[in-house]
């Protein structure tokens, strides 16, 4: 199980200082127009966890119970609590309406209709027989529609349940098994389909193995893999499964290294197949797109990091990545969307610091938000929208939220002091501006002015308050008109200027005299006027 081997990979480390790998540097361009918002936190532990493929439900296992989650909301919509009873894993379906979740006594506990469901339950709508094992987070996994479950982990032995959606009652027998000649499973997946299935594990001290099932939808009774591989002294710790089930790809320990195996044509290969290409390096971690084009990996040893390989369908022989990342920091877990495009990574620093990382295909780090404490899980929605990502400790359960930011900030208002009828020839201008953006928020405002002669100053606009900011225009001589804009621009690049709003923003400065001049004139005529009474009046 999972847990055996942290052991081994902390005796490991000694044996990995040695190894010299070489790494590309991150791309550091602008951010994109995805951004990654916090969406909400719940102080719960937590054992594993589970987002559906549509990305609107979470589900949540711990030592007390099943959490089941809007994933609006960090309130449980129901839960399922047993007394004795642990929880250490889940898997859920892509729409949400269906939850399984293994327990530490060997048990599958699967709900149905889970998407109406609320407040306290008290069973689920079945429960299976008792499977003589512990049920291990990574073990797990349901299709798409919930019909067909896998388990692992809990021995030397493989199970499929076909129909989950139709059963009802307890001690729910497997569709069929595979008693395999290994000593544990670390890690199972099933197709969307249930169509195809792969596992892998522990076969001896510091061997692996990765087995492929073809067609595990329409088996019974005892069914044997397509392949096995048995020939590599490489100890699997974790696997990902394409889609279409073409691609296999895991992540094993060896005695000095960490390798990267990648099985592309695997509906067409038996026996004791090689992979078909690999990548050296320290990896703990492994996840691929719905295509399997797309890889990334993780690492817990020493150099650490985060890689990406594109093309993987094409790849062969020895491989090197596309790009690495947070090269001094332990990546506990990777998650990708189904297009390959975000990538989502909880890591560790020297300092202990956690963070959650999160990037696009081409290695720009789109945002991180740091985490209580550690918290070394992530799942992530079909699409990328949505990403939780937890651990063990209290306040650990985060849900993140992405989004595409093509809509600039807002400018909704712009005002300056003195206003442009009473700006004298000594007079700074102050100009102010209400902006907004509610996505990813202002990355930066400046203020344009020009005298009419051709040439533009550009002078950086501070927060004010609140969402005001402000800028200031240095005084000019008399009879010079000056014309302003706005430009406001926020992190994803958008940008917006006050032109576009048809602001009138344009001011003449006055004389300085021009009152005094006015007031002598208005007094000249008071006397005249004065004068001119008497003079009339007198006899």
């Amino acid at each position: 199980m999972k847990r055996k081997i942290i052991l081994i990979l902390i005796t490991a480390t000694l044996l990995t200082a040695f190894l010299h790998v070489t790494l590309n540097p991150l791309n550091t361009a602008n951010a994109t127009a995805t951004i990654v918002q916090l969406k909400w936190v719940n102080s719960m532990a937590v054992n594993d966890m589970a987002v559906s493929k549509d990305g609107n439900y979470v589900a949540a296992v711990n030592s007390t119970g099943l959490y089941y989650f809007d994933a609006d909301n960090e309130n449980p919509l129901w839960r399922y609590e047993l007394q004795a009873v642990v929880f250490r894993s889940v898997a859920i379906s892509t729409d949400g309406d269906y939850v399984v979740a293994g327990d530490g006594d060997g048990y599958l506990h699967y709900f149905n209709q889970s998407t109406q469901r609320v407040d306290n339950q008290t069973e689920p709508t079945w429960i299976s027989r008792d499977l003589y094992g512990p049920i291990e987070r990574g073990t797990l996994d349901m299709s798409a529609n919930g019909n067909y479950t896998v388990v692992g982990g809990t021995g030397v032995i493989i199970y499929y349940y076909a129909g989950c959606t139709s059963r009802t009652g307890s001690e729910q027998n497997f569709t069929w098994m595979y008693n395999a000649p290994v000593a544990d499973f670390y890690t199972v997946h099933i197709s969307p389909n249930g169509k195809y299935v792969a596992g892998g594990g522990q076969r001896g001290f510091l061997n692996g193995f990765v087995m492929f099932f073809k067609d595990a939808d329409t088996a019974t009774d005892y069914y044997t893999p397509l392949w096995f591989t048995n020939h590599t002294n490489t100890l699997i710790i974790d696997l990902a499964l394409s889609d279409d089930g073409y691609a296999v790809a895991a992540v094993g320990f060896e005695l000095v290294a960490l390798t990267l195996y990648y099985w592309a044509n695997a509906t067409n290969l038996t026996g004791d197949p090689n992979a078909t290409w690999t990548c050296p390096g320290i990896f703990t971690s492994i996840d691929m797109s719905a295509s399997g084009d797309d890889v990334v990996a993780g690492g817990y040893l020493m150099p650490r990091s985060l890689h990406f390989w594109s093309d993987a369908r094409t790849r062969n022989g020895t491989q090197s990545e596309d790009w690495i990342a947070l090269v001094s920091e332990v990546v506990f877990d990777v998650a990708i969307s189904d297009d390959g495009n975000i990538i989502a990574a909880p890591a560790q620093d020297e300092a202990y610091n956690n963070t959650a990382y999160f990037f696009t295909a081409d290695g720009v780090k789109i945002g991180e938000y740091p985490l209580a404490q550690l918290s070394p899980m992530v799942s992530m929605s079909g699409d990328g929208a949505t990403i939780a990502i937890a651990g063990p400790g209290y306040d650990s359960l985060y849900v993140f939220k992405t989004a595409v930011d093509s809509t600039p900030p807002d400018i909704n208002d712009v005002w300056q002091q003195p206003d442009k009828e009473n700006v004298y020839e000594e007079d700074t201008v102050d100009v102010f501006a209400n902006i907004t953006d509610d996505l990813s928020g202002i990355k930066q405002v400046t203020l344009n002015y020009t005298t009419g002669n051709g040439t533009w100053f550009t002078t950086t606009m501070e927060p004010y308050e609140a969402e005001i900011y402000n800028g200031t225009i240095p005084a000019f001589p008399y009879c010079t008109t000056i014309t302003y804009i706005i430009i406001a621009e926020d992190n994803a690049n958008n940008t917006i200027t006050s032109q576009e709003l048809e602001y009138t923003l344009e001011y003449h400065v006055i004389p300085e005299f021009a009152f005094a001049t006015l007031m002598l004139l208005f007094m000249t005529a008071t006397l005249l006027s004065v004068t001119a009474y008497k003079t009339k009046k007198k006899p």
